[in-house]
């Protein structure tokens, strides 16, 4: 007897023996919970963002689609055109929260292909907090030379 289930965030419908049937998918179960479970509930609800309309997402799919970000996240950096970007995992929570507003305003394209649109968003955080970085940076510099060039009493 088989125990058909449909998962409530991404509507993924399995038999709960194959979870722990495949090796593949128990070790990708695993390295999820290890490493990012707060991205849990999210990464199920990105992994749906693929799925095509009147279609069912199968376990096999939404597990192959986190499991291609997995090294990603377990590092805490991406790649995005032949640049390493820092992706902590509250960059992921924020990036995937955009894209799951811009779905639920109907403002995103589905069904999503690959990560290039995730991973534009989060090399764009990277990218403006490098900037708001470099001027703090740039402003305490030129306070230091500033009071450096104070006139000094004599």
């Amino acid at each position: 007897m088989s125990a058909d289930l449909s998962c409530p965030v991404c509507g993924a419908e399995f038999d709960l023996a194959v979870l722990f049937k495949s090796e593949e998918s128990r070790k990708t179960f695993e390295r999820l919970t290890a490493s990012c479970s707060p991205l849990g509930d999210r990464l199920a609800q990105y992994a749906a963002l693929a799925k095509p309309p009147k279609h069912k997402l199968g376990t096999d799919k939404s597990l192959r689609i986190i499991k291609t970000m997995l090294p990603d996240i377990e590092r805490g950096a991406i790649t995005w055109k032949g640049r390493d970007w820092p992706a902590p995992l509250r960059a992921w929570q924020v990036a995937i929260d955009q894209l799951l507003s811009k779905r639920n305003a109907a403002t995103l394209e589905l069904p999503l292909t690959g990560h290039g649109y995730l991973y534009a968003v989060l090399a764009g955080m990277a990218d403006k907090q490098e900037a708001a970085q470099e001027q703090e940076r740039e402003q305490a510099a030129r306070a230091r030379a500033h009071s450096s060039a104070a006139p000094t009493s004599v």
